[in-house]
């Protein structure tokens, strides 16, 4: 008996279960078709290629959420941005009565039925849609007629780039939006009205990581409204600006640094003897051949502008400090040849002076015996000398016989040059100064007058 009365609930209870799903079923079918007949209704004189407002300003709220900032060429001086790109505004004529309990809309159909802003991004280079899986964009109705279409793209910007201070460069790039057909007193582009906290671009992240700059926050990007005026007309505009500053790390490790170890590395010729000349030269012509190559591949990759980085007057200096390690080598080897010179010289006269004595000697002494043999010779009458001839060349150069160490050749100088002795002080010293005021100015002075002047302008 029991059985049979726990068979009967468990019927009864299946019962309820399917009533249930058939008025779920109803309800969503009486729903779709309450929708479908709202579509009907309100697209049936309906023209998408008419401006709702036809006599007044549509007002057409624009919203963005960046995803990634990335690619940054100074090479073509643009960059990608992935973001989402959102719109908003009201079309009078897609207004239906929501006592059907429909108060919104969301098809992806909708967005080849109505009518769409001629959003176009004015400093746009190339872009694309995202489609995969499919084509990634939301379009929403309100009953009260406003649309929201929100759609992902992929960008790619111009942004006119100032190199003179790369790599310690902060540059002002923009999002420059616009309309293309509609002028200003029939389409009106505002950024996002419903933003109370005044921040119209969003980031995927807190703070926006970028390779080889610092990072973005919400409160980095500035927001203006503007205008345009072209042969056509007068056109509304936004803009978001904001600015990339460059990390120097990069930079650091493979230039400025290989670079000062090359400058130092040439510097060991002032401790090798000015004769080896065969580990000097080689040594300075390497260490410019190093400096050029660096200096070759970092142009390739940095646009044709006509005015001075900031790394290139770094490179010309560095090239300025090696041709000054050859020249200096020169100067030290005619200096140290011209005193070898001199030294030869003057041991040549010595001994060719030593060499007239002695024979000048052994003459009168020939002469003497040989006269003191003659008949009729008498000791006490002085006999010519055959020297007196000689008297003006060797009088400063009369070495004492018994003097040996006056007529001794004087032992070879060291080879060693008091030009490479200052030098070896002179050139690190001028290369900290150098230095000093190099990145004295370019990371504190320069970048101060950059930030001011950017102030200035957001004030504006």
């Amino acid at each position: 008996m029991e059985l049979f009365a726990w068979q009967k609930f468990i019927h009864f209870f299946c019962l309820i279960l399917l009533a249930s799903s058939a008025l779920a079923d109803a309800e969503i079918g009486k729903e779709s078709a309450v929708r479908q007949k709202i579509l009907k209704d309100i697209f049936k004189n309906y023209k998408k290629h008419d401006k709702p407002n036809e006599h007044s300003v549509t007002e057409v709220d624009v919203n963005m959420k960046i995803l990634a900032i990335f690619s940054i060429d100074v090479l073509t001086m643009d960059y990608f941005i992935d973001a989402y790109l959102r719109m908003r505004w009201v079309d009078p004529r897609l207004t239906w009565n929501n006592d059907s309990g429909i108060e919104q809309v969301v098809s992806p159909q909708l967005k080849d039925k109505v009518w769409l802003p001629d959003l176009f991004f004015r400093n746009g280079k190339k872009g694309y849609l995202h489609t995969i899986s499919q084509p990634n964009y939301l379009m929403r109705l309100m009953h009260n007629g406003t649309l929201t279409f929100s759609q992902k793209i992929t960008m790619r910007y111009s942004c006119q780039m100032n190199l003179k201070t790369f790599p310690m460069d902060n540059q002002n790039c923009k999002i420059d939006i616009g309309s293309y057909a509609y002028q200003k007193n029939e389409l009106n582009f505002i950024w996002d009205r419903s933003k109370k906290d005044g921040r119209k671009i969003e980031l995927d992240t807190g703070e926006l990581e970028i390779s080889e700059f610092s990072s973005l926050k919400p409160e980095d990007f500035i927001t203006t409204e503007c205008g345009t005026t072209t042969g056509t007309g007068e056109y509304s505009c936004i803009e978001a600006k904001f600015v990339l500053r460059r990390q120097i790390g990069f930079y650091l490790a493979t230039t400025y640094i290989p670079n000062i170890l090359i400058i130092i590395v040439s510097w060991l010729s002032f401790w090798v003897s000015v004769d080896a000349a065969p580990a000097r030269v080689p040594l300075g012509l390497l260490s410019l051949l190093g400096i050029l190559t660096q200096a070759n591949s970092l142009s390739s990759s940095l646009p044709r502008v006509s005015y001075i980085k900031a790394i290139d007057i770094w490179l010309i200096f560095s090239i300025i400090f090696v041709i000054g390690v050859l020249v200096e080598y020169a100067i030290a080897l005619t200096v140290v040849r011209a005193k070898k010179a001199n030294l030869w010289h003057r041991e040549v006269r010595e001994i060719v002076h030593q060499e007239l004595v002695t024979w000048c000697s052994a003459c009168q002494q020939q002469q003497l015996l040989e006269m003191n043999q003659q008949p009729g010779y008498q000791p006490g009458l002085d006999a010519p000398n055959f020297c007196d001839s000689l008297e003006g060349l060797i009088t400063q150069h009369v070495v004492d016989k018994n003097d040996k160490s006056k007529v001794a050749v004087k032992p070879p100088s060291s080879t060693e040059s008091e030009v490479d002795r200052y030098s070896r002080f002179l050139f690190p010293a001028c290369y900290l100064l150098y230095n000093f005021f190099y990145w004295i100015y370019y990371l504190y002075l320069v970048n101060f007058i950059e930030t001011d002047n950017l102030n200035q302008t957001n004030k504006r």
